[in-house]
């Protein structure tokens, strides 16, 4: 409607040109690599060291990129983790199974595995084992031990673990995989024990999260259902002994004037703590299994997670936000069960052995003493049983991997009704606390066999760094890591200046290399401090790398550094790319992007003690001359990144790091704040409020000595009635940006005595 103007007055208005959001929100570096736990494949937000442990694990010299994000975190506010894990698997060949028959049958007591380092398959060679006798007693023989006796007691001062070990990248041919050590000790009347033949155990699937059994209802008409089970957020053999689920106060449906369905409370806890004093992570109550109440379950706790396909386009699934910081919920199709149904027990747990007669597996032992589901001892919670001494040890077998068709053996479901003869009937005052049990993970893997060496420094080979085989571009590391690449690689979705790939050296892991810098090409926003050669290779393998190279998106520096693991309180030595990050931050912080980070002002390298390879000046030179970047150790001055050119063949601006990362800033703002233009009248109005936003940004640049000059142009003329007929609006912004002294000439002039200084 017109403004009508009647009575004479000064009249304002305004009009607000300058309302377009900025949206460029705070943007960190990009860490991809293994981690000792935390979700696989899927980038990962996090903006402090305390999260990021909580989340990844705390940094204790299993991996470079753990150093590489605690370095970063000192000086940045936010980092994204791509964690790479295990793809393929592996199979064990043959494994040996140690049984003994009694008056309690014929039982498996132990498992051993093959130490043989392997990618796909490991297995024995020349191993034996022989005398087995009724005392428990066994002689085993192999080229990697001689001949050792053994025994499956555990009191006998020699059983399988102590001559075997647990560890799989042992000294030894074999690992102990599986110890029943309950099993063996109440074994029967007579100690006969059989060495058998195990089936192979396939562990052929990538990197998995653990997940509990479903939590199943009380018997119904006869019946009971399925009606949630929980997931772990993260990945990796770890997480079946990060947490346990309790749930506890079960109200049934109706229950003290509640709701049609029933109420409960779901507990997260520390793996290792106990009923009578609990570690709780997070506690949800009051939940129930209505879709429709702000209590459901799934809205609680969450139920969203993301898969990520071979070419890494992530799906998310599920429909609620995860509330929870380390699990999230499954819930049963809404109208499988009946609406009266309570949680009351839970389905049967997975064998974590695969055999061919597979009642021969010692089965879960429940806690189902009647006296620890009464009133007068509130502490103790039914289910797998891990606080009795001795049961616990053989339960926890069961928190091992799961081989793939394992199936669930002798184990049986667990209820209330079934194992206690509790019933969902009766006072809730009295019987509520009888109503809790507690829930434990299996299922999760590594995806990758626990044999193989986690290479770090002068290990690391083109077939392992930090585990992986990194061959050729085929092979289950390299394609683990292009994955997590491609994951990253989408710049809508995920806001990134930088990205590193400790571990990943040129010279060895070509293939890995030319994803990242076709990545970061791709979406030109992004910067790539590559590490082209290994711990102990010469300048000239670094340059020869260097000039394969020909991009303004990368930059490389040499040598290795060295610096002190705040956790051993060890010196390691680490390639750049775990330092470089942190002082790349370290001069966004003081200065800006478009500042050269380096030199003795902004290029000082914290946390490096020492550098592997002391530079003179010619070989600073050389290096510079090659588009390689020194860092130099200066005494009483430190050690200092210095230089700042890309990997660009061509000289322009553009082969330095300062002002690559000027137009990464500029583009990222320009690009961001553009999208609020979409789909708005292509009018004067219009691109005045682009001019509006745009121009103050440049000239902030420029008075902080990132531009001599700049021109932004959004009119008609480069609007012509031909361009905007096609739904275009055109823009064109001149940069001329600011060059750094990088090589200071001072001339010294020699003058005769009773020479004028004077013009």
């Amino acid at each position: 409607m017109a403004e009508r103007i009647v009575s004479p007055g000064v009249f304002t208005r305004e009009n607000d040109l300058s309302f377009l959001a900025q949206g460029v929100g705070e943007i960190g570096a990009a860490f991809i690599g293994p981690f000792k736990q935390g979700p696989a494949f899927v980038p990962t937000v996090v903006r402090t060291q305390s999260e990021f442990e909580e989340k990844f694990g705390t940094p204790d010299g299993t991996y470079y990129t753990e150093y590489a994000v605690q370095n970063y975190l000192r000086e940045a506010g936010t980092a994204t983790i791509v964690r790479v894990a295990g793809v393929g698997g592996y199979q064990q060949v043959a494994p040996i199974g140690i049984a003994t028959s009694g008056s309690n049958g014929f039982k498996l007591i132990s498992t051993l595995h093959s130490t043989d380092n392997g990618d796909a398959e490991v297995g024995f060679s020349g191993f034996t084992i022989s005398d087995l006798a009724e005392t428990g007693s066994f002689v085993v023989s192999g080229s990697g031990i001689g001949e050792v006796s053994s025994s499956i007691l555990p009191s006998a001062g020699n059983d399988v673990t102590d001559v075997f070990g647990t560890s799989a990248r042992g000294p030894k041919d074999a690992y102990v995989y599986s110890y029943f050590e309950n099993a063996a000790s109440g074994s029967g009347d007579a100690n006969v024990i059989s060495a058998i033949s195990l089936p192979t155990q396939d562990f052929t699937y990538d990197a998995s999260s653990a997940n509990t059994p479903w939590v199943k209802s009380q018997l119904i008409s006869g019946e009971r259902y399925d009606l949630f089970r929980f997931h772990t957020l993260g990945h990796g053999n770890g997480e079946n002994r990060r947490f346990k689920v309790s749930i506890s106060g079960v109200k049934a449906a109706g229950e003290d004037g509640g709701t049609d369905y029933s109420v409960f409370t779901v507990t997260i806890r520390s793996f290792s703590d106990t009923d009578k004093r609990k570690v709780v992570l997070e506690t949800f109550n009051n939940v129930n299994l209505d879709p429709d109440s702000a209590n459901y379950i799934a809205r609680v706790i969450g139920d969203r997670y993301y898969t990520v396909d071979s070419n890494g386009k992530i799906t998310e699934n599920g429909d609620w936000v995860n509330n929870s910081s380390y699990i999230r919920v499954e819930v049963g199709a809404q109208g499988s069960y009946p609406v009266s149904a309570a949680p009351f027990g839970h389905g049967a747990y997975e064998l974590p052995i695969k055999a061919t007669d597979s009642s021969i597996v010692p089965t879960v032992t429940y806690q189902t003493t009647s006296n620890g589901n009464t009133t007068g001892n509130p502490y103790q919670y039914a289910g797998i049983n891990f606080e009795t001494t001795g049961v616990k040890k053989d339960n926890l077998n069961y928190l091992n991997p799961i081989p793939d068709g394992a199936g669930t053996g002798s184990n049986v479901d667990f209820g209330f009704d079934s194992q206690l003869s509790l019933e969902m009937t009766g006072s809730a005052t009295e019987d509520m606390v009888k109503r809790q049990f507690s829930l434990a993970f299996q299922g999760g893997f590594d995806g990758m066999a626990p044999t193989r060496e986690i290479a770090l420094g002068s290990s690391i080979s083109s077939g392992n760094s930090q585990g992986f085989d990194l061959t050729d571009s085929t092979a289950s590391g390299s394609v683990a890591y292009k994955k997590a690449i491609d994951a990253i690689s989408n710049q809508d979705e995920y806001d990134i200046n930088m990205v590193v790939t400790p571990g990943i050296v040129r010279r060895l892991h070509p293939a890995v290399t030319t994803d990242v810098i076709d990545m970061v090409e791709a979406r030109q926003d992004a910067f790539f401090i590559s590490d082209l050669t290994g711990v102990s290779d010469t300048i000239a393998q670094v340059t020869t790398q260097a000039n394969s190279i020909d991009s303004n998106y990368v930059g490389s520096y040499y040598p290795w550094v060295k610096t002190v693991d705040t956790n051993t309180n060890k010196l390691i030595s680490v390639p750049p790319s775990v330092l470089l990050p942190a002082v790349f931050a370290a001069n966004d912080a003081i200065a800006a992007e478009w500042f050269a980070p380096a030199g003795l002002n902004r290029g000082g390298i914290i946390g490096a003690v020492s550098v592997l390879n002391r530079l003179t000046h010619s070989e600073r030179d050389t290096l510079y001359e090659n588009k390689v970047n020194p860092i130099a150790s200066f005494p009483g001055q430190g050690i200092v990144a210095f230089g700042q050119k890309t990997l660009q063949d061509k000289a322009s601006a553009l082969d330095r790091i300062n002002v690559r990362r000027l137009l990464i800033a500029v583009k990222k703002f320009v690009a961001s704040t553009s999208r609020y233009l979409v789909f708005e009248q292509n009018t004067a109005q219009t691109r005045g409020r682009f001019i509006n936003t745009v121009q103050p940004y440049l000239e902030g640049i420029q008075q902080r000595q990132g531009l001599y000059a700049f021109k932004v142009v959004m009119d008609e003329t480069n609007n012509t009635p031909d361009v905007v007929d096609r739904n275009i609006l055109a823009g064109q912004i001149f940069l001329q940006p600011a060059k750094t002294a990088e090589f200071i000439v001072i001339d010294f002039n020699i003058l005769p005595t009773g020479a004028s200084f004077s013009a």
